[in-house]
C-alpha cells in the first residue's frame, strides 16, 4: 500500500521562514498548508507556491483569536484530512528594552506569540496522537537563552516557549511525536528590517549604520537566509530525525555566544 503523503501545517507561512519552510517542505513531497492573516501577502504566497505544487493551501487566520485558529484547525481537517508535521513561525511583538517598556510590550508578545504556539502545539499534537507520527517545530529566538537589555520582551516569550515546549516534548515522545526549537538569528526577512529600523530610529542612526553595526558582530559576517533555517526545519521534521526531541538549535552564524 501506497503511504500516504505527509501534511505540513506553517502557522506564519505567507513571508520570510515560514514561506521558505514551506517552499522546502513542499519540495520534499508534504502536502503543505499556510496561515497567516487574510490578506495580499497570503494571496501572493498561495500563488507561489502552487506554480509548482497545485495541492498547496491557504487559511486566513488571525493568531491573536483563539476562534480562528480554532477554526485554522478544523479547515486543514476538511481540506487536508490528516496533520503530520507543525511549524510555529510567528513574529511576535515589537522590540522594547527594560527601561522602555509597559505592560502592553508584554501582553502583545503573550497575545501574538506565547498562546497561539502553546494553543497550536495542542491542537495539533491530539491529531499527530492518534496516528502516533508528529513532528512540531517552534522558530523562536536566541534570546530565550541570551537576553538582550533592548529586546526585554523578546527574551520573556522566548524562554516560556522554550520551556514549554521541551515539557511537551517529555509527554509526546511516546506518541513518536518530537517537538524542537530553531533560533534563528539574524535573518533577512520583512521581521529582520522591522527589528533594524526600530534599533536605528533608537539610537539615532542611518539604517545602513544599524545593518553594519549588527553584521559585523556575526562571525560569519552577514545575515542569514531564510532558505538557510528552513533546511534545518526540513531536517528536524523528515523520518531521520525521529530520535531528536526537546532540542534547542540556533541558526544564527555563530552570533550567539553562549555553549
Amino acid at each position: 500500500m501506497t503511504e500516504q503523503r505527509k501534511v505540513a501545517l506553517i502557522v506564519g507561512g505567507s513571508a520570510g521562514i515560514g514561506y521558505a519552510a514551506a517552499v522546502r517542505l513542499a519540495e520534499q513531497g508534504c502536502r503543505v498548508a499556510i496561515a497567516s492573516r487574510q490578506g495580499p501577502k497570503l494571496e501572493r504566497a498561495l500563488a507561489g507556491l502552487r506554480e509548482k505544487h497545485p495541492d498547496a493551501v491557504a487559511i486566513a487566520a488571525d493568531m491573536t483569536d483563539a476562534a480562528s485558529r480554532e477554526r485554522m484547525f478544523r479547515e486543514l481537517d476538511e481540506t487536508c484530512g490528516r496533520l503530520d508535521i507543525l511549524v510555529n513561525s510567528v513574529p511576535g511583538a515589537e522590540p522594547a528594552s527594560f527601561l522602555e517598556h509597559d505592560i502592553s510590550h508584554i501582553e502583545e508578545g503573550l497575545s501574538k506569540k506565547l498562546i497561539p504556539y502553546l494553543d497550536n502545539m495542542k491542537q495539533a499534537s491530539e491529531r499527530m496522537k492518534a496516528q502516533r507520527w508528529g513532528r512540531i517545530v517552534n522558530v523562536v529566538g536566541n534570546m530565550w537563552k541570551e537576553p538582550d537589555p533592548t529586546k526585554y520582551n523578546f527574551g520573556l516569550v522566548n524562554a516560556a516557549i522554550v520551556n514549554a515546549s521541551k515539557a511537551a516534548s517529555f509527554q509526546l515522545a511516546s506518541f513518536g511525536i518530537t517537538v524542537n526549537g530553531v533560533h534563528p538569528g539574524n535573518i533577512l526577512s520583512d521581521r529582520l528590517h522591522s527589528v533594524w529600523t526600530s534599533g536605528a530610529k533608537r539610537l539615532g542612526i542611518s539604517y545602513e549604520e544599524m545593518e553594519s553595526r549588527e553584521s559585523s558582530a556575526i562571525p560569519a559576517g552577514r545575515a542569514g537566509t531564510p532558505e538557510e533555517t528552513a533546511a534545518l526545519i526540513a531536517f528536524l521534521v523528515s523520518e531521520e530525525a525521529g530520535y531528536i526531541t526537546g532540542q534547542q538549535i540556533s541558526v544564527d552564524g555563530g552570533l550567539m555566544r553562549s555553549i
